[in-house]
């Protein structure tokens, strides 16, 4: 019986140092993948740093960017409202000179059922008005582009233009 019992022992010791090769096998390969996991862990590391730098350049790129937006919206804004204010001014004076001429067409022409001038004339509203229309008949429209026009100073029409208006008749005129 010790015989029998010395066998079994030998069959469990030679069990036991099999599973125990077996699990060494196992453990060097776990600390051999534990290696690569860390490896890989430290590149998940660097990924994610670079992907915050790179997050925060975007952000202040789209900050920059919204900055200099905001300068253009606001400029264009400021050239709307001027032009608004010249295109007001232009039809107040466009108003004024067609009032004007009317008025001096017909205090040139009697004409008994003609309407009176909206404002009083003086003798040198009169004599500029006597002068303009002798401009008008002398002059004949110059074509430019597909439209005709008269030179305003020609007529005698003395305005005193501001820097913003000027800049738009450059402007206009580069276009034509």
């Amino acid at each position: 019986m010790a015989l029998v019992i010395d066998l079994f022992l030998a069959v469990l010791l030679i069990s036991a140092i099999g599973y125990g090769m077996i699990l060494n096998r196992r453990i060097v390969a776990l600390r051999r993948d534990q290696a690569n996991l860390e490896r890989l862990a430290n590149s998940f590391h660097e990924a994610t740093k670079r992907a915050e730098t790179s997050v925060e350049k975007l952000k202040k790129a789209a900050q920059s960017s919204s900055e200099i937006l905001s300068e253009g919206i606001d400029t264009a804004t400021q050239i709307r409202e001027d032009l608004n204010f010249l295109i007001d001014r232009g039809d107040k004076l466009g108003d004024r000179l067609e009032g004007s001429v009317r008025s001096r067409e017909e205090a040139l022409t009697p004409n008994k059922n003609a309407k009176k001038p909206e404002k009083a004339l003086n003798s040198q509203e009169l004599r500029d008005g006597v002068q303009v229309k002798k401009n008008i008949d002398s002059l004949s429209p110059q074509p430019r582009g597909s439209a005709t026009s008269f030179d305003a100073e020609m007529l005698g029409n003395k305005i005193v233009k501001s820097e913003v208006e000027r800049e738009l008749i450059k402007a206009l005129r580069a276009v034509r």
